[in-house]
């Protein structure tokens, strides 16, 4: 089968166009001006052809993603800082929590003690606490003293294990009065 190169008058393109599209109306497949498909006298024939300058082309496509890429560089710089380090950078999804065997301290948000559970069962009334009412129900949770614990805010501790789709963590106290004791806290109280 035999087939000619088609020169576009409008943009300049090249374009192989095949004899059995002779007399047909075509476009130019980069400005779409359409154009009469002629025969090989029209137009040199592919096996002879050879482009003039092939440096075009690569040019156009590296000016069509300049855009895409300017869009792109913000989004990045945005990302990296969400996902930043601890050093004052914001607490966000994008970042890890505390993994199983690292330290941490505890921390309501508040100045005053933290309330820690003795066991898995009645941390359960602490998770559904929001943070800082926790301060309010201290009385009524301190009436039952062999299920809760009270913590200076800040005591260090390592996390042991997670619980209930990780809302609760399984921590070693090892600071203070209670050092080494296995507690429940609700895992948003990690810092």
């Amino acid at each position: 089968m035999s087939a000619y190169v088609h020169t576009c008058e409008k943009c300049g393109a090249q374009m192989q166009v095949h004899d059995r599209y002779a007399g047909r109306t075509l476009k130019c497949t980069t400005c779409r001006t359409e154009f009469v498909a002629g025969g090989p006298e029209g137009g040199a024939d592919v096996d002879t052809y050879v482009p003039a300058s092939s440096s075009q082309a690569p040019e156009k496509s590296a000016k069509r993603f300049l855009p895409l890429l300017l869009l792109l560089i913000p989004l990045a710089g945005f990302l990296f800082w969400m996902g930043g380090d601890d050093d004052g950078a914001p607490d966000t999804s994008f970042r890890e929590g505390h993994a199983v065997g690292d330290t941490a301290s505890l921390d309501t948000g508040t100045t005053r003690p933290v309330l820690v559970a003795l066991d898995h069962e009645s941390v359960a009334a602490l998770v559904d606490m929001r943070t800082g009412a926790i301060q309010i129900g201290v009385s009524s949770l301190m009436t039952n003293q062999d299920k809760y614990l009270e913590l200076e805010a800040g005591t260090k501790v390592r996390v042991l294990a997670y619980a209930n789709e990780d809302r609760e963590a399984k921590v070693r106290i090892l600071d203070g009065p209670s050092a080494n004791q296995d507690v429940w806290v609700p895992r948003r109280w990690l810092r």
